[in-house]
């Protein structure tokens, strides 16, 4: 990105972006108003503000880790309560409105294409309900502009059993089933600032969000001269194979933070999905550990997809995150390969937090497939300006 290349293609988008200027403008003052005192419905549960969960939003910490695994509570201080008795209602909203320009090059073809949409209006209530958080619900539905119209999807949505064994509030056996994300819990699609798909998961399906699931999960702690917290998933996933029997996936994966700061974990699957008209068995797996250092994030995963009768597929990715105040700048590179075929992604992304809970974000994608691994285009630039309030 930092060639002379580059910064000409930087050149030629800025054209498309200034046209769209005034509009993002008029959306950022219609967002503004009203929002300084606005918290996600986790915030104002355990009256804490986001950032003790987060480190940039949607980035949990180990703390925010700890929360989700122990089915939206903390053990030591019983932030539960039964559902008539909630002194606000469980309920958040996020608008995500969106500027984008597009450039993509296959063969000699090139097409330029710049839009104002609405990428995401979503609703979400949930939490732990009963005197020690017994059950734990979730539900995301989203309306998302699709060209001129719009589609509502439900993005997640789940039940969770907590405390089938170990201490309550302590989330060390739980039995859960809906919708939601399948990886490592501190690597998935949905637990990062930047929006571009992993290749992971867009050309692998190692990780992957809106999948249906049943499972067991949970956490424990071991303290000593270090604190070790190990969160784990196992269970059966529901695949899009050719006939009716779609109950066809089966995952485990395991984590384990050292005193907070540096995580280890593995994601495997197994399982049947659809190729056309047969259907062929996989292997999927994957490896990663994440540092924090201060400001600074570092990401690091391999993973590896393997089917019956196919070439496997292999994939790195490094990310790297650095948040200071309001700002927040990231960069990910992934490259995947198969039989000497290869497909490079990259992201780089810069925020500010103009309030606790509205977001500018600026965001560009470049992508290198001159083998079509990804499916679209031999060569992508995509640029992305979004704003983003979560109340």
């Amino acid at each position: 990105m930092k060639t002379s290349a580059g910064a000409a293609r930087r050149g030629r988008a800025n054209p498309a972006l200034r046209e769209l200027a005034p509009v993002l403008a008029i959306v950022f003052l219609f967002l503004l108003p009203g929002l300084a005192s606005a918290f996600p419905s986790f915030s104002r549960q355990v009256g804490r503000d986001c950032t003790y969960c987060h480190n940039a939003f949607p980035k949990l910490n180990d703390t925010g880790r700890t929360f989700l695994y122990n089915g939206y509570r903390f053990e030591a201080e019983e932030e539960w309560k039964e559902v008539k008795d909630l002194s606000t209602i469980p309920v958040s909203f996020e608008v995500e409105v969106e500027g984008m320009y597009d450039r993509i090059k296959t063969g000699s073809a090139v097409s330029e294409s710049s839009d104002l949409k609405i990428e995401e209006a979503e609703i979400m209530a949930g939490g732990a309900f009963g005197r020690t958080g017994k059950v734990t619900s979730l539900a995301m539905v989203a309306v998302e502009q699709d060209g001129d119209g719009f589609d509502a999807g439900i993005h997640k949505a789940f039940v969770q059993i907590n405390d089938l064994a170990g201490r309550t509030g302590a989330g060390a056996l739980n039995i859960k089933a809906g919708i939601g994300e399948i990886g490592i819990a501190f690597l998935n699609p949905l637990t990062t600032p930047i929006s571009n798909r992993y290749l992971a998961d867009r050309v692998l399906g190692v990780i992957g969000s809106g999948e249906r699931f049943f499972e067991l999960n949970g956490s424990f702690e071991n303290e000593g001269q270090r604190v070790f917290n190990h969160r784990y998933r196992a269970g059966i996933s529901r695949e899009d194979v050719n006939s009716n029997d779609k109950l066809k996936g089966a995952y485990a994966s395991w984590a384990v933070s050292i005193d907070e700061d540096f995580s280890i974990g593995a994601v495997a699957r197994a399982g049947e999905e659809r190729d056309g008209s047969v259907d062929v068995s996989y292997k999927k797996y994957g490896l990663a550990a994440e540092a924090e250092k201060g400001p600074f994030i570092l990401t690091l995963g391999y993973f590896l997809s393997e089917k019956t009768s196919q070439s496997q597929i292999s994939d790195y990715l490094a990310e790297l995150l650095y948040f200071i105040d309001r700002f927040t700048l990231g960069a990910r590179y992934e490259v995947a390969s198969s039989s000497g075929d290869r497909v490079t992604s990259q992201t780089y992304i810069a925020r500010y937090d103009i309030l606790r809970n509205a977001i500018a974000q600026f965001e560009y994608r470049r992508l290198d497939d001159k083998d079509l691994l990804a499916g679209g285009g031999e060569n992508e630039d995509r640029l992305r300006v979004m704003l983003m309030a979560v109340f």
